[in-house]
């Protein structure tokens, strides 16, 4: 591997290296030769691996462009990128066919990524993406992401988090805005406020328990259709029920001109319709009376008194 190489060269010429730096360099230049075998033998992974453990022993920018090669090699196209970057940026006297090398990598990349454009207007919120943080607010460039979802979020002590869905695609610019909310204290509600509060919720106005008293009884409103529908039920039984009998009268009843006796199946389903009958109107009271109780639970207001002594705190949902 041509590049490593030069990279290893660069570790080695350093000039009077003091002994603790020639033991790091030592362990480097071995990590390094260990990762470039590998990435000769085709174990790109392991030799990611070697490369980044040779750079946290001894930073040189110089080896982001191994590690810069290593994740392209593997897909890693923003870990790539990002490299890439870091060793045009930091490795200035690198040689002209390394840097070269590097630019023509990050300009392909830059075809294979999208990026975000994140507004907000809180500074100093620190944004992450998919929970890696990216920088703080305002963010002084556009972020460079793999095409697919992403969650963005946005934080700051003292204020609500923002989170926001993206969809990212290759070549294109994402927007997302993130609004933070500012949170209430507890303390910051006096005493004073807190207990006018509690007066207006014990105190209705004039006319207010009347004003909307169909809202606020969802399990009135249940057991009335509930009462309706066995009502309907029963009154449709009991119908079948009677013109069955009717039909039975009429032919084989006192009301035939010939009286031949009904047959026992007959007279049966005539008795089980009324039984059917009996007991749907049966829970059709129960539902009813179930009914005026629950409507005259549910409609009783709640008289709240105040807290003897001093009010420390009070709780305040603010909505933005």
């Amino acid at each position: 591997m041509y590049a490593t190489s030069l990279i290893l060269v660069v570790l080695l010429a350093q000039a009077s290296p003091s002994i603790g730096d020639s033991q790091v360099k030592a362990q480097a230049k071995a990590l390094l030769g260990q990762g470039t075998k590998l990435y000769e033998q085709g174990d790109v992974a392991g030799a990611l691996k070697k490369f980044q453990a040779a750079y946290a022993s001894f930073p040189s920018p110089k080896l982001m462009f191994n590690i810069g090669q290593a994740n392209r090699d593997l897909d890693r196209h923003l870990e790539a990128l990002e490299a890439f970057e870091k060793f045009l940026a930091d490795a200035p006297d690198a040689s002209p066919e390394m840097a070269a090398d590097a630019r023509k990598s990050v300009n392909e990349l830059h075809k294979k990524l999208g990026r975000i454009q994140v507004d907000c207007v809180t500074s100093g919120s620190e944004v992450s993406v998919d929970g890696r943080s990216v920088g703080m607010t305002p963010l002084p460039d556009l972020i460079w992401a793999t095409p697919g979802h992403h969650q963005i979020a946005a934080k700051r002590e003292g204020v609500v988090p923002a989170v926001e869905e993206v969809d990212v695609k290759a070549g294109v610019v994402s927007n997302v805005t993130l609004r933070l909310a500012a949170t209430v204290s507890a303390n910051s509600v006096s005493a004073p406020a807190a207990a006018s509060a509690l007066d207006l919720q014990s105190s209705p106005t004039p006319g207010a328990a009347n004003e909307g008293w169909w809202l606020g009884r969802k399990w009135t409103w249940v057991a009335g259709g509930s009462t309706v529908l066995l009502a309907v039920g029963a009154i449709a039984v009991g119908l079948s029920m009677q013109s069955k009998f009717n039909s039975l009268n009429s032919s084989c009843g006192r009301a035939s001109p010939t009286q031949p006796q009904c047959s026992q199946s007959d007279v049966d389903s005539v008795s089980s319709l009324k039984t059917k009958a009996n007991v749907l109107w049966g829970l059709t009271a129960a539902a009813a009376v179930t009914t005026g109780v629950l409507f005259y639970v549910e409609g009783r207001s709640v008289t709240v008194a105040p807290m003897a002594g001093d009010v420390t705190g009070a709780l305040a949902k603010v909505d933005f």
